[in-house]
């Protein structure tokens, strides 16, 4: 599957965005790319500071959903169990690749220096942008995992069991890593490329990811919509930032509400 799409975003960045050369020499482009990449997880780890009443207020709404989903952890946890088959444990294997960080370094670097081979300012930019956000999101869910010690699905603890600083892997389910790598990927190459048709399959990869997760037990709803927000919020901080902008407001592009539905609730996306 990564061959596939590096070879596809290549093309892509290559015919659409050829013109896009940069005339700095070799060692000044890579220097200000890694500029950019420390910049750009400084901006995100430090974003908190640079906050208005809107950016809180999203902030709020994110924290708030988030928190009304984990009511619903069990029922989808055991929505997944009842639902096990070979094609869905094949879609799985996709989901999982597709959020694993040797998948990610692999395809960040492969963009990277094809940017520099073919000049082609485009790539560069999108593997900066994607570096930039994937640092400062590691860091975020591995402090979060060790400080939170939440209890994976898979040891049948239930999904309010929180035991800080445990320092075991199966406690490590508060962020999904894999989803905020996915989500961060996908987020990335959805935003600067202009095809429906592509956003629809990036996406689509990121969201396979997180369900993916909470396929094999890995983690639970609450995990993976956290993750998707703070991943998508990193990706836009640090697009902000190499574009020009360098404002890094929290704004998630693709932000949701939960609101009551029937028995039940109901997630509302918008743009």
């Amino acid at each position: 599957m990564l061959r596939p799409m590096i070879l596809a975003l290549l093309c892509c960045g290559i015919s659409a965005h050829a013109q896009m050369r940069s005339s700095a020499s070799l060692p000044e482009t890579i220097g200000k790319d890694l500029k950019h990449v420390a910049q750009g997880t400084g901006r995100v780890l430090t974003s908190p500071l640079h906050w208005q009443g809107r950016d809180w207020a999203r902030f709020g709404a994110v924290v708030g959903g988030t928190f009304a989903l984990s009511f619903l952890d069990k029922e989808v946890n055991e929505f997944f169990l009842r639902n096990h088959s070979r094609t869905a444990d094949k879609l799985a294997d996709i989901g999982v690749e597709y959020g694993e960080p040797r998948t990610v370094v692999i395809l960040t670097g492969s963009v990277y220096v094809a940017g520099l081979v073919a000049q082609n300012e485009w790539l560069r930019e999108s593997a900066v942008i994607l570096a930039g956000a994937l640092l400062p999101s590691g860091l975020m869910q591995t402090t979060a995992k060790l400080t939170a010690g939440r209890a994976r699905p898979h040891l049948g603890l239930g999904h309010d069991v929180f035991e800080p600083f445990r320092k075991e892997e199966a406690y490590y389910s508060f962020v999904s890593g894999h989803t905020m790598v996915a989500l961060a990927t996908s987020h990335v190459f959805a935003k600067r490329i202009d095809s429906p048709v592509a956003k629809v399959g990036l996406y689509g990869l990121g969201a396979l990811a997180g369900t993916s997760r909470m396929y094999n037990e890995d983690h639970w709803l609450s995990d993976v919509v956290l993750g998707s927000a703070l991943a998508i919020a990193s990706v836009n901080t640090v697009t902000k930032l190499v574009e020009g902008d360098g404002q890094g407001n929290f704004k998630t592009g693709l932000q949701w509400r939960v609101q009551p539905y029937g028995r039940g609730a109901m997630i509302k996306l918008y743009w």
